[in-house]
């Protein structure tokens, strides 16, 4: 593969993949090229449903670019409704995206010496004042995705290849039963039994916790 010639971000999916985030940053086009980059490595197309590919990001909570997510999810349909992405909470800028078919993956990670100068710039600056994304002026938010978007993708990540990974087969459930207390659907591999009557995992405890209490 000629890895100068990889898959640009048009200008069209990057609105679309804005109006899908809810507002302009520079965090989630990082993701966007990422979630690109790592499918161009494997050679892949973008996920359809829950097993052409899964996605593991290691992003936290509630911490600066957790938006990477959103273009991971964007770029490569791995999404959470789908259950074919895992969040794992290092607060660390990386992508996992593998092909179960072929037990193949690649590890896109964020370099830190890039992160460590987008820090410095006046976007973080006003949103460590509290200064929410979509209330900042333009041009201090446009240039800075400009660059994401367009820079050389070696300046702003390395990336590991993997060809023999260990993939879990993830298989959907189609079977569902009515919880005997609260009377709601709950899809079976999720239901708890107690006493011949099926619950769900909130009843299931409310029903132990009155047994124990009774005991008590």
């Amino acid at each position: 593969m000629d890895i100068d010639h990889l898959t640009e971000i048009t200008a069209n999916e990057l609105t679309a993949a804005q109006y899908f985030h809810g507002h302009k940053c520079p965090a989630m086009p990082q993701g966007l090229r990422a979630g690109h980059l790592a499918m161009d490595f494997l050679s892949v197309k973008r996920a359809r449903g829950g097993s052409e590919l899964q996605a593991i990001v290691e992003i936290g909570d509630h911490h600066f670019s957790g938006c990477f997510a959103d273009g991971v999810q964007y770029a490569t349909g791995c999404t959470f409704g789908k259950g074919n992405i895992t969040k794992r909470g290092l607060g660390k800028f990386a992508l996992t995206l593998i092909d179960p078919a072929a037990g193949r993956a690649v590890r896109v990670t964020a370099k830190y010496e890039r992160m460590k100068m987008c820090l410095e710039m006046p976007f973080f600056e006003q949103r460590r004042q509290g200064i929410p994304p979509y209330a900042l002026d333009p041009a201090v938010v446009d240039p800075l995705i400009d660059d994401v978007v367009n820079r050389q993708w070696r300046d702003m990540f390395e990336v590991q290849t993997f060809n023999h990974y260990p993939v879990e087969p993830a298989r959907e459930s189609f079977e569902a039963v009515e919880c005997a207390e609260c009377k709601e659907m709950v899809v079976l591999p999720y239901a708890r039994e107690l006493e011949e009557q099926r619950y769900c995992a909130v009843c299931y405890q409310a029903r132990v916790f009155r047994g124990q209490a009774s005991g008590i």
